[in-house]
């Protein structure tokens, strides 16, 4: 083979190794991470290739010692992460995070010195080992990209055909279109799930609920035990097919489309981005990202990985510092939401909030919870000092929405999944209460044998759309 057709070779591969990492990520993570987060992802890999090529010239002028040079940082730099990962438990448990990678990066960066001294010195070509890399490279390439293919290739086909066809409720003449709020409260666990696990007395809230004219459905049961899936089988009326993408499914809803059909104006409270409602007309996220990146699970997860671990592992030594970021992503809900019931209908107003889900930064009363515990699940009376502030400021929530609306409003109050624990910290909670959820209904009009007992938030639009808009839906089975 000629110098002319080794060069091109020689000059792409270490380049393209720097994709890998980026595509294999996205590919594990696709249906939680969008294409423009690995694209910027990609192009910040490529741009540490270029920046350490000119470096290269230290070891060698030689364009076949250069390219394996370049490789060979190429692969400390994206896979160091991980070594550290399976030795920091040999180093000194008190480190600084710098002290820690320093100790830690002695024999990776002693390995790397010895192999380029090692290659400066060498009077091979190394034409052939540039070859078989450059080869195994595309390889690693060609299967991610395969992958990824084939996954959105399923998802338009999913999209397309997948799932049963449901009609959209008739329209009917001279119909008063109420408002509709849907609050899904992340991770809430039911009220006699409460009581059984942390003897906690549900009547009080309950009974509040009840004063407020919901029916609450004490025996209600969820189909999932994780939020993306949940959602979907809600905003789907019951219908999620398996083989679908549920944050999807979430993003292009059935029950919205339905809605915006009827002439509704669409509000969303994200709180993740994967989840939008893409059909919103208003969307009111709190994106923490704006506080650090690190908040970006894709883009932590590839700082982690790599040679600069340190800094998302110094981030996390200071996160108390960001307790306010937490805490206002829950507070903004409850101080947006009196002036939007005031606006004028029809409105489908969308809530997601992420509490009384991890992390624990509300005392009971309201008040900061210990920065240093917002992660802890060892102690469940954390979980439930932010359970007992989340009834209290949903009730006023409702107050607050039933005075300030022009006519009685749809309210689903709704758990995506019960109380989960943590099985890291020996807090194991039985399958049955991970299921165990939240639904509560304000269904104006509704006679009172409307709501069951055991009534799946699956079929809590099943209701609205036959209460309201003549839809003749069959309810699903409630297990």
């Amino acid at each position: 083979m000629s110098a002319a057709e080794v060069r091109p070779r020689l000059l792409l591969y270490p380049f393209l190794f720097s994709l890998y990492p980026v595509l294999h990520l996205y590919l594990r993570n696709i249906r939680e991470v969008s294409w423009a987060q690995a694209l910027w992802a990609a192009i910040a890999a490529l741009g540490i290739g270029f920046a350490a090529w000119p470096l290269t010239r230290l070891v060698s002028a030689r364009l076949e010692k250069r390219a394996l040079a370049l490789f060979l940082f190429l692969v400390l730099f994206h896979f160091y992460g991980l070594y550290y990962g399976e030795i920091a438990g040999l180093l000194p448990p008190d480190l600084a995070p710098p002290a820690a990678h320093a100790l830690a990066l002695f024999f990776p960066v002693a390995a790397w010195t010895l192999l380029a001294v090692a290659l400066s010195r060498s009077r091979s070509s190394f034409s052939a080992a540039n070859r078989i890399l450059g080869v195994a490279v595309l390889a690693l390439l060609a299967w991610n990209a395969a992958g990824i293919i084939a996954h959105v290739a399923g998802s338009l086909a999913a999209a397309s055909g997948g799932g049963e066809p449901i009609s959209p409720p008739a329209r009917t003449a001279a119909v008063v279109l109420p408002d509709i709020y849907c609050f899904i409260l992340d991770e809430y666990a039911s009220p006699a799930s409460a009581q059984r696990l942390f003897g906690y007395d549900p009547v009080p809230f309950v009974d509040g609920l009840r004063r407020r004219s919901f029916a609450v459905a004490e025996k209600s049961r969820a189909r999932f035990a994780m939020t993306e899936p949940a959602i979907a089988d809600i905003l789907n009326l019951g219908r999620l097919p398996g083989n679908a993408d549920p944050a999807k499914a979430v993003r292009r809803s059935q029950v919205v489309a339905m809605l915006k059909n009827r002439g509704y104006r669409v509000v969303d409270f994200a709180c993740m981005e994967h989840l939008f409602l893409e059909a919103a007309d208003r969307r009111i996220h709190y994106d923490l990202s704006r506080a650090s990146i690190f908040f970006d699970d894709f883009y932590r997860a590839l700082f982690e990985r790599s040679l600069l671990r340190v800094l998302p592992d110094m981030w996390q030594r200071r996160e108390t510092d960001l307790l306010p970021y937490y805490r206002q992503r829950v507070l903004q809900v409850f101080a947006e939401l009196p002036a939007i019931a005031a606006e004028p209908g029809p409105k489908f107003v969308f809530v997601h909030l992420l509490s009384p889900h991890e992390p624990f930064v509300f005392t009971a009363d309201g008040g900061s919870a210990d920065p240093g515990l917002i992660w802890d699940h060892s102690d469940p009376s954390r979980y439930l000092a932010q359970y007992e502030y989340v009834n209290r400021r949903m009730l006023e929530t409702v107050d607050a929405i039933l005075e300030r609306s022009r006519r009685p409003p749809v309210i689903l109050l709704q758990s995506d999944h019960g109380y989960r624990g943590s099985r890291r910290q020996g807090n194991r909670v039985p399958p049955a209460e991970k299921l165990s959820v939240l639904n509560a209904l304000h269904l104006p009009g509704a006679p009172p044998e409307t709501v069951v007992a055991s009534l799946s938030p699956r079929n809590n639009f099943r209701l609205v759309f036959n209460l309201y808009f003549g839809g003749g839906y069959p309810l699903l089975p409630n297990s």
